[in-house]
């Protein structure tokens, strides 16, 4: 008596396992680099549709009878799992075989041709039909043939997928040709296999890939990790000159435990490097650039973010557009001018762990978070912090420096302007008017210079409070993703044990656990949202854009409100010079001003209602926002712009001031009738509009 396996677990390890087809053809990619191939194709055939095919082939060792019995068609056991080096000197990355059954999986048919490199002009061949399991029992009842034939064709080894599950269009066929072309790290001259997509579109990216602006990078990172856990870091200028270095941060986890009984835990050695780039077209321009901002914005897009090499071959998702393992551009929330986002560098880390410490994840997407992972990125995490640290010095040093010259050269137009005064032979009474004049006009300026640091001091703790709740926003996004995962496990156990009984006993209340969950969702997405850099660029604004879109980021928080929210938007597109945060910060304090109208006592409880309306106007783009709450009571009209004034009981009254500073800074105005057309407050914005 022994175990026996049941088909379906074909696809419970195999396409359920691993549901991207792109990661399932690179674990057959891989599989020709741990065998040495030093060229590999990946062909599509016919794959706009369903029921095409891929061919993976290669120049590597192939396989004889013996390998592809004992290691090939065996599931959960690799020779790949053993630390000896190929005949390159290559670490196999390859693991347990399950990546590799997921891309057989994609097709309803499968053949295998193999011809070992020590087994001169003979080729073995292998067909699986997997409808043919459907028709047994048992995994075992099906017996796979393989056939011995004579051929003149090199080794290597060729994998036909024949009538895909799948479609590769074009968005998915320029996926795939990305991820091909980083899996071999294309920066590195070392890299002896250069994976290649047989489609169209393929030879344009490899170029862009290739076409490569390092040189054209602010900052260049380069770190260090040694076994001990200790790191030396280096940074170093545009000019190639090094600005500063350290020679030991510590880089394990700050909560291991300190009383840990395992003494032989050992760091995973590896290498960091990294290039920073400032994309201002202002700084840009005044140095010697190999490309302009375009192509290398376009260069960056294509290829940027930190990746992650491991034994030659990159892991996925490290460095997807999307993952953000380093915490990056969360980080970045927290100090804007010190540290890059995401779409600003590029750089990879890269192990051979030797001691195969690293596990990778069973879905072959990422490695297991053990200790030996968790140090690894805390190596990179620190090296950028301690990068963001000198780049705040070399800030501060310049802001200081700008304000010392800017004392003196106060100081020098004073006495130039004294002396020009007394050369001019002046009589004395002229002359002590003419410097009455100076003296309350330098008093005027001093004035203004207090009110401007009033303000800064106001937007200073809003920033602070604005990157504080990022912060929290972030950390809590987790949490409440697992709330939502436990609610939906917990709904679906209650359908299984209440039955009929759902319905009329846990249904309303399971879908306002998902409702709050959804709104906590949205709202840890709202401070990130608005805290972006490029928001604070000078550009042609499209107004009705940003209002759908910010219209789109608070809708649930409207609608746990219950305020009905509608945008008359003007038919045409209507353009602003100016930048997008400011925009979206009139946008967003009036929207917050309306749902707090709402609150007052003796607020409309029953129609709530708000109208947002763009038009054009005498050369003016024209924003009005409108309510149908109460209307402003309580203040005069000049007094709601003040900071600390508000109606709203325990309202911060800073909402309305940021709104008039904001349109003021745009060149515009706002006005405001206390009962407008909806019975509500009714604020009308002018900004002069911009023609494109």
């Amino acid at each position: 008596m022994h175990f026996k396996f049941s088909p379906s677990i074909l696809s419970r390890l195999g396409e359920e396992l691993v549901p991207n087809p792109d990661q399932g053809i690179l674990e057959l990619v891989k599989n020709s680099y741990d065998a040495d191939a030093t060229i590999c194709e990946v062909i599509l055939n016919n794959t706009e549709a369903s029921g095409g095919s891929v061919t993976i082939s290669d120049n590597g060792d192939g396989m004889d009878i013996q390998a592809l019995r004992d290691s090939w068609l065996v599931l959960g056991k690799s020779k790949k799992a053993s630390r000896s080096l190929t005949r390159l000197k290559r670490m196999p990355v390859g693991d347990k075989g399950l990546g590799r059954l997921a891309a057989l999986r994609q097709g309803t048919q499968v053949k295998i041709f193999t011809r070992p490199k020590d087994q001169p002009n003979v080729e073995y061949s292998l067909e699986i039909n997997w409808e043919d399991f459907d028709r047994v029992d048992f995994v075992e009842d099906v017996t796979l043939e393989v056939d011995r034939s004579e051929t003149i064709k090199e080794h290597g080894t060729e994998i036909i997928i024949n009538n895909l599950k799948a479609k590769f269009g074009r968005k998915e066929t320029k996926r795939l040709a990305r991820e091909l072309l980083l899996l071999a790290d294309p920066f590195s001259t070392a890299i002896s296999f250069r994976p290649k997509l047989i489609a169209s579109g393929f030879d344009d990216l490899e170029k862009q890939v290739n076409e490569a602006f390092f040189d054209d990078a602010e900052y260049h990172v380069k770190a260090s990790l040694n076994v001990d856990g200790k790191a030396q870091v280096s940074l170093w200028d545009w000019k190639r000159e090094l600005i500063n270095s350290v020679d030991s941060i510590d880089v394990y986890q700050e909560d291991k435990e300190e009383n840990s009984f395992d003494t032989s835990s050992k760091a995973v050695p590896a290498e960091f490097e990294m290039w920073i780039f400032e994309l201002n077209p202002q700084s840009f321009n005044t140095k010697g650039r190999k490309g302009n901002l375009v192509e290398i914005r376009d260069w960056l897009n294509a290829v940027g973010g930190v990746h992650m090499y491991y034994r030659g071959l990159r892991v996925a998702p490290y460095g997807d557009r999307d993952d953000d393992w380093l915490k990056i551009n969360y980080q970045r929330t927290k100090n804007p001018e010190a540290r890059p986002s995401t779409s600003t560098v590029i750089g990879r880390v890269i192990t051979e762990d030797p001691d195969n410490q690293l596990v990778q994840k069973t879905d072959r997407l990422g490695f297991m978070e053990n200790d030996a992972y968790l140090d690894l990125r805390n190596f990179a995490i620190k090296t950028l912090d301690w990068v963001a640290d000198e780049r705040l010095k070399i800030i501060e040093s310049k802001r200081s420096q700008s304000k010392q010259e800017a004392k003196r050269h106060t100081i020098a137009i004073k006495e130039e302007v004294r002396q020009v005064i007394a050369a001019a032979n002046m009589p004395t009474a002229v002359q002590s008017m003419v410097i009455k004049v100076v003296e309350e006009y330098e008093k005027a300026n001093d004035q203004k210079e207090n009110i401007l640091r009033a303000d800064l001091q106001l937007y200073r703790s809003l920033a602070t409070a604005g990157t504080t709740a990022a912060v929290f926003a972030h950390e809590s996004s987790k949490k409440i993703t697992l709330i939502r995962q436990l609610i939906e496990v917990i709904d679906q156990r209650i359908k299984d044990i209440a039955k009929d009984q759902y319905e009329k006993l846990f249904s309303k209340q399971l879908i306002k656990m998902y409702q709050i969950a959804g709104s906590l969702e949205n709202f840890a997405k709202y401070p990130i949202y608005l805290l972006g850099k490029d928001k604070r660029k000078s550009i042609n604004v499209d107004v009705n854009l940003i209002i759908t879109n910010l219209i789109e980021l608070f809708k649930t928080f409207f609608e746990n409100a219950r305020i009905e929210i509608e945008f008359d938007s003007y038919p045409e597109k209507i353009y602003i010079k100016g930048s997008i945060a400011l925009l979206e910060s009139i946008v967003t304090n009036l929207l917050t001003n309306t749902v707090n109208a709402f609150s007052i006592q003796g607020a409309n409880l029953r129609e709530r209602k708000v109208i947002l309306k763009t038009e054009i106007s005498d050369g003016f783009a024209l924003l009005t926002v409108m309510d149908s709450a109460s209307g402003i009571k309580g203040l005069d009209l000049d007094e709601i712009w003040l900071p600390g004034r508000s109606t709203t009981p325990g309202g911060t009254g800073l909402g309305l001031t940021i709104v008039k500073d904001s349109v003021e800074d745009l060149g515009g105005r706002i006005t405001v009738i206390p009962n407008g057309q909806l019975g509500g407050a009714e604020f009308i914005v002018q900004l002069k509009l911009k023609h494109i």
